[in-house]
């Protein structure tokens, strides 16, 4: 939970053009300091629409997330990044707003890792989109292990 300190010096970094872990930030405190955070978002600055637009649940309205995050972004990002064979991306979300994926991504580069450092791999290639992401599931397979599964 937010102080109303911390909650201050957010306000004045988000006017000043803050980031958007700091906006979910700001917009988690809103539930604890509604009163503090309105005339933030009221003020019109790029960071206070971009909170304007994140309910309270994390879930970002679709515009925004089609600008930010989209299953299709994501999975060429996997396939050029992890040089995959294939990948699937869907949007979990109830209301397909980009908050909630499940990927399943084939790669040679798995070849000899483990689950551990396959999953590693995947988040590395994801750094900047999974702070906005609610819930990411992964499933990364190597070429033989895919074939083998397709078979069944």
């Amino acid at each position: 939970m937010a102080s109303a300190k911390s909650l201050d010096r957010w306000k004045a970094r988000l006017l000043e053009g803050g980031s958007t872990a700091l906006t979910y930030a700001l917009v988690r405190a809103e539930v604890s300091f509604p009163a503090e955070v309105a005339p933030v978002r009221q003020q019109g600055s790029v960071a206070g629409v971009r909170a304007g637009v994140v309910s309270l649940l994390g879930c970002r309205s679709s515009w925004t997330a089609a600008m930010e995050l989209s299953a299709e972004y994501l999975r060429e990002k996997l396939q050029r990044d992890l040089e995959a064979e294939h990948v699937e991306v869907e949007d979990t979300t109830l209301n397909r707003c980009a908050c909630s994926f499940r990927v399943l991504v084939v790669s040679a580069k798995f070849e000899g890792k483990p689950l551990l450092q396959r999953h590693r791999l995947v988040n590395a290639c994801l750094a900047e989109e999974l702070p906005h992401i609610h819930a990411f599931e992964q499933k990364t397979l190597t070429p033989d292990q895919w074939a083998r599964e397709r078979q069944k």
